[in-house]
């Protein structure tokens, strides 16, 4: 389907060029950052059954910080091209980077709603806890967060399929590739699920408050922080940016500072890796040792024995000719 549009004036399109210019390196270095959580996450076996919703979590940023990149990249290359131009809704969605705003906006906000979850349920019903929230249980709801991103983003796409004959902007936002239903369910899931995760967050660390008096919630409440942080993080960078998009040239107009917004929206994971930093000993440790190859080991309580079957270490720790010896001794007695 062709789409015939009013050309842009230099100005307009040298603006967009200096917008470009600011989404390639702010999502190149939240891109960085992202993949460096994952690479520590992935590291060991310890880090990834204590982290790996924060691993699936600094992946669902990672595509989103790729996509403002690769936002920022194309678009240059159209306009220096003279091929940005009006076209279908579905043409839109062919290109790059809305798969990874999807993927990456919905990913991360089901990430944020099972850790506070999980610090809800540790809080209030630790019995539950230790029995049924084991690492196969992480691995499930890992696996079901991103399941549901990839079903959302299936149906962006028979949307986006619907309304092919529809004419859109050169831009290709999220909501321009779908269609204004859609894109207000995108945005509701991007903002609202960062909402809850901060509310059962908040709730978790009243609760582990209250309780330290009278039991060891110390170190969950430690967790409980973390997880707050993130939320809190993901709420101010991301939900609030997410709202004021929406509502852009429908409720009102912020012509000169909208496009600043997806630089919050797609970067603020970058803070989460020096959260993670000064939050998390383990973490941190695990990160110098990984980028000093191990010179830092000495300096840090960093394991670096393989974890390799301990029940078998224990069975061979624990010896039975002491007690014989003993038994001797008490015989010559």
């Amino acid at each position: 389907m062709q789409c015939n549009g009013t050309p842009f004036s230099n100005a307009s399109l040298a603006a967009i060029i200096n917008l470009n210019n600011l989404y390639i390196p702010f999502g190149s270095f939240a891109t960085a950052t992202n993949i460096i959580c994952v690479m520590v996450v992935l590291s060991t076996k310890q880090m990834r059954e204590k982290y790996g919703a924060f691993g699936v979590l600094s992946f669902g940023y990672m595509l989103n910080a790729l996509g403002l990149v690769l936002l920022g990249t194309v678009r240059t290359q159209l306009i220096y091209d003279n091929s940005f131009v009006s076209m279908s809704t579905f043409a839109c969605f062919g290109r790059p980077w809305p798969y990874f705003f999807i993927v990456g906006g919905q990913l991360p906000a089901f990430v944020l709603v099972v850790m506070a979850g999980e610090r809800v349920i540790a809080v209030f019903k630790p019995l539950i806890y230790r029995t049924y929230v084991i690492p196969r249980t992480r691995v499930i709801a890992n696996n079901i967060c991103i399941v549901l991103s990839i079903l959302s983003l299936l149906i962006g796409i028979v949307f986006s399929y619907l309304n092919r004959e529809v004419c859109t902007s050169p831009a290709c936002y999220t909501i321009n590739s779908t269609d204004r239903l859609y894109g207000t369910f995108n945005y509701i899931l991007i903002v609202a699920l960062p909402f809850v995760a901060l509310l059962l967050n908040i709730t978790a660390y009243i609760g582990a408050k209250r309780l330290n008096v009278s039991t060891n919630m110390e170190r969950e409440l430690k967790k409980v922080l973390v997880s707050l942080v993130l939320a809190a993080l993901a709420v101010v960078l991301s939900a609030v940016p997410n709202v004021i998009l929406w509502g852009q040239g429908i409720f009102w107009t912020i012509p000169s500072f909208s496009g600043y917004l997806y630089i919050g929206f797609c970067c603020n994971s970058a803070v989460d890796l020096f959260a993670f930093f000064f939050m998390k000993e383990d973490f941190r440790n695990r990160l110098l040792s990984l980028i000093s190859y191990g010179y830092l080991n000495r300096y840090f309580k960093v394991l670096v024995v393989a974890e390799k079957e301990p029940r078998q270490n224990m069975v061979q720790n624990t010896s039975v000719k002491p007690p014989a010896r003993l038994s001797t001794v008490g015989e010559l007695r």
